[in-house]
């Protein structure tokens, strides 16, 4: 089963979706605390919201999260990352820094990169897979259906 359609604009045809991963500073597992975890989703599902793109999915490790995300038509992989870590981050410390001032200090919450994979036609039974299996290393060749 095809999860999205094509989006159509006045100009052009697409799709255009990433899995993001963002992962706290210093590897602090912050998201054992299910408080932290929730603001940090409602964060995210927000800003996606206000840059008009898809939060198809979203799953938290205890010091990481995983986001699906479609309709990215009108941000760079890049661009994406530093607006949704920008807000959470922000978010975060401005709103909930107690929940978490043991584990991090300063203007940090998230580590300085990310990792981003480019999926084309997604189906919901690969989005399950993904995660299912979203806390195996991203660089091992994993036995997922094809896209």
């Amino acid at each position: 089963m095809k999860f999205f359609e094509l989006a159509k604009a006045s100009h052009c045809v697409g799709e255009c979706n990433y899995h993001l991963q963002f992962t706290v500073a210093y590897r602090r597992k912050i998201f054992e605390n299910p408080d932290v975890k929730n603001f940090c989703e409602w964060y995210i599902a927000a800003e996606a919201k206000n840059l008009k793109i898809i939060l198809v999915a979203i799953d938290f490790g205890p010091d990481h999260v995983h986001i699906f995300v479609a309709n990215c038509k009108n941000y760079g992989v890049a661009q994406l990352a530093r607006l949704l870590k920008g807000f959470t981050s922000y978010m975060m410390r401005k709103n909930h820094r107690p929940l978490f001032v043991d584990k991090l200090w300063g203007r940090k919450f998230w580590s300085g990169g990310y990792f981003y994979r480019s999926i084309g036609s997604v189906t919901s039974e690969s989005i399950k897979f993904y995660i299912e299996h979203c806390q195996d290393k991203h660089w091992e060749i994993l036995d997922a259906p094809h896209f």
